[in-house]
C-alpha cells in the first residue's frame, strides 16, 4: 500500500479525534492564550510534526498497520475523556496568578487525546513504525496540564528553594536585611518570595528544551537524565539572582523596580537568557564526557 494512502488514514484518525475532543482542546486554547503556564502547549504539537517529517524516511520506510493494537490505545484514550468527564462537577480547580482553570479535567482531557493520537498512529503505521517515531509522538505528553497536585508541589518547591538561593545570594553581596520565612525586609523595601517568583513558566519551558536537547545530542539515558534534573537548580539559580538583582535595586536605586519598571514585569527574558547560559556548557560538558566514554570503549 502507498505511504500516501496510510497518511490520509492516520489524517481521517486525526480529524474524528478532533471533533471528539474539539471541547477540551478549544478550553485549553483559550487559557494557553491568557495564562503563562499554558503558554508553551500550543508550539508542542508543531515540534512533534517538524520531528515526525525531519525522520520520515526512516519511520515510514515499513509500515504494518497494527488495528486491534491501536484501536485499544484509542479505547483507553476516551475512557480517559469519559472519566474527566464524569469528574468534572467535583474536579479540583487551580488558582494559579489570579486566574482559575479546570486544571484537573484539562490534564485527564488532554492526556486522552494524546492517547487517541498514540492509538491512531499505531493503528495505521504499526508498531515498528512507532518505535522509530516514538520520541516525537510521545513528546506531545507535553501538551498535557500538569494535574494541580503535581503542579503546586513544583511550584511551592521552587518558591522555597528560590528563597534559600537568595538569603545566600544576598549574604555573598553583604546586603543588610531582615528575614521572615519567605519574606526579606531591608531598609526601604520588604519582599515576599512569592509564586510567581517561582519562575514555573520557564522552568517547564527549561525542560522540555532539555529533553529535545537530549534527544537531539546525547546517546545515553544516564546524562540525558541528568540534563532533565539539572533544570531544577538551574532555574532556582535564575530565580535567585533575578529577585537579588531587583530587590537590590528598589531597594537602593528606585522602589519603582518592584512594581511598574519593566524588570519587574517583563524581565524574564534576560535571566531566562541567563539559564540558557548554564545549560549550554552542561550539554557541551555531557556530550564532549560522552564522546571520551566512546573513545575509551573503543579503544579498550
Amino acid at each position: 500500500m502507498p505511504v500516501v494512502r496510510f497518511h490520509l488514514y492516520f489524517i481521517g484518525l486525526l480529524l474524528l479525534g478532533a471533533v471528539i475532543y474539539f471541547p477540551p482542546v478549544a478550553l485549553l486554547a483559550r487559557f494557553a492564550s491568557g495564562n503563562e503556564t499554558y503558554s508553551h502547549i500550543p508550539l508542542i504539537p508543531l515540534v512533534s510534526l517538524f520531528l515526525l517529517a525531519l525522520q520520515r524516511k526512516v519511520i515510514f520506510a515499513q509500515c504494518a498497520p497494527a488495528p486491534a493494537l491501536g484501536g485499544a490505545v484509542c479505547a483507553v484514550g476516551l475512557g480517559f475523556y469519559a472519566l474527566a468527564s464524569m469528574l468534572r462537577e467535583s474536579a479540583a480547580s487551580l488558582t494559579f496568578r489570579g486566574q482559575e482553570t479546570p486544571n484537573d479535567f484539562l490534564a485527564l482531557c488532554m492526556a486522552g487525546a494524546v492517547a487517541w493520537v498514540i492509538g491512531s498512529f499505531l493503528a495505521v503505521y504499526g508498531a515498528h513504525a512507532f518505535r522509530k517515531a516514538r520520541f516525537a509522538i510521545l513528546f506531545l505528553i507535553f501538551s498535557i496540564p500538569l494535574p494541580s497536585f503535581l503542579l503546586n508541589g513544583i511550584v511551592t518547591a521552587l518558591q522555597h528553594a528560590s528563597a534559600e538561593a537568595s538569603d545566600l545570594v544576598f549574604r555573598l553581596a553583604g546586603a543588610s536585611y531582615h528575614r521572615r520565612g519567605l519574606v526579606f525586609e531591608f531598609s526601604n523595601v520588604a519582599v515576599m518570595v512569592a509564586e510567581q517568583c517561582s519562575g514555573i513558566r520557564s522552568s517547564l519551558s527549561l525542560f522540555i528544551l532539555s529533553i529535545l536537547s537530549g534527544a537531539m545530542f546525547l546517546r545515553t539515558l544516564s546524562r540525558r537524565i541528568v540534563l532533565a534534573i539539572a533544570i531544577f537548580p538551574i532555574t532556582v539559580v535564575k530565580n535567585a539572582l533575578r529577585i537579588v538583582s531587583i530587590t537590590l535595586l528598589a531597594n537602593y536605586v528606585d522602589p519603582r523596580f518592584l512594581s511598574t519598571h519593566w524588570l519587574h514585569s517583563s524581565g524574564g527574558i534576560p535571566f531566562f537568557a541567563v539559564a540558557l547560559a548554564l545549560l549550554i556548557p552542561l550539554v557541551w560538558a555531557l556530550r564532549r564526557s560522552e564522546t571520551s566514554s566512546r573513545k575509551e570503549g573503543a579503544a579498550g
